[in-house]
């Protein structure tokens, strides 16, 4: 996995904040946001988050690249092991009290119910938000916030994006837990990665980390 950049914790709270001028759903659409960034997730995880997974202070979301090993026989009737994804993986993330509050207000308010989408889509409860809805939120929020130059490519249409895009906020949010806490392990489980391997792909050092490094040292 090759890292291309990241977002600074004060450029995403911009972005979520610009959310209000740019949605029709502003009050759904910065919760997903927000949910994003505390939790580390990737947006196919957020979205398809229920009111029963929502904790005191923790999201049970479903680990869509989580994988097991599973024993399959080849057309000779050799055994062998595969690995294939796991339906039935999940992981707990911990994010803010206020969030997972706020979360629960608002499906209280909504009237959504076990076994519903918390960010449903606009015609049913029964449907989550699509993938591609949030894409194009996030760049027009990003815009507007005036972050961008990624020019991440956008499957959809084969285009450019001018602004920032929803993997970028996981990106963001393993940067800030390493830069916080200085420990890989931390950002991995929050991440929900079953290899460190994955997550050292964010272990290097910020110039601004360096910097402030540097000053601190008694020479």
């Amino acid at each position: 996995m090759e890292f291309s950049g990241y977002l600074e914790p004060e450029e995403v709270r911009k972005i979520i904040q610009a959310v209000s001028d740019v949605s029709r759903h502003a009050e759904r659409d910065t919760l997903l946001f927000e949910t994003m960034w505390q939790s580390g997730a990737r947006v196919s995880e957020v979205i398809i988050l229920k009111p029963e997974r929502i904790g005191m202070s923790s999201l049970v979301l479903t680990n869509l690249k989580q994988r097991k090993r599973v024993k399959v026989k080849d057309s000779e009737g050799h055994t062998r092991y595969e690995k294939v994804s796991d339906p039935n993986a999940t992981k707990e993330v911990e994010v803010t009290e206020d969030l997972c509050n706020r979360l629960k207000a608002f499906c209280e308010e909504q009237e959504i119910y076990d076994g519903q989408y918390v960010f449903y889509g606009n015609v049913t409860r029964s449907k989550p938000v699509i993938r591609w809805y949030v894409w194009d939120i996030m760049q027009k929020a990003s815009e507007h916030a005036k972050i961008y130059c990624f020019g991440k490519k956008n499957p959809k249409t084969g285009g450019r994006y001018k602004g920032a895009y929803p993997h970028l906020f996981r990106h963001s949010t393993a940067m800030y837990l390493l830069d916080e806490t200085n420990n890989i392990m931390i950002a991995k489980q929050q991440l929900g990665h079953s290899n460190v391997a994955s997550t050292q792909a964010y272990a290097f050092a910020k110039k601004t980390s360096v910097k402030k490094a540097i000053k601190n040292i008694e020479w």
